[in-house]
């Protein structure tokens, strides 16, 4: 995948390997970066916003029991 990529909340759920509830919950609570809005149906994020994104949290130490995610 390119860093000009976009993906799917159902990509960033198997990315992350978290339950899609999560995903919304953790942008709700500014844990994780929001969506772009495509219409009131979809969202898509930036490829290269949720590897930043995995990155801070793996040298923080933050990241929720996910430590061995591998980016495609």
């Amino acid at each position: 995948m390119t860093k000009t990529s976009y993906i799917s909340v159902e990509e960033v759920s198997k990315l992350l390997m978290v339950d899609r509830g999560t995903i919304k919950e953790w942008v709700k609570d500014g844990k994780f970066p929001p969506p772009n809005r495509l219409n009131e149906r979809s969202c898509i994020w930036s490829y290269a916003v949720i590897e930043n994104w995995i990155a801070q949290q793996q040298q923080t130490q933050d990241f929720i029991n996910n430590n061995d995610i591998d980016l495609i």
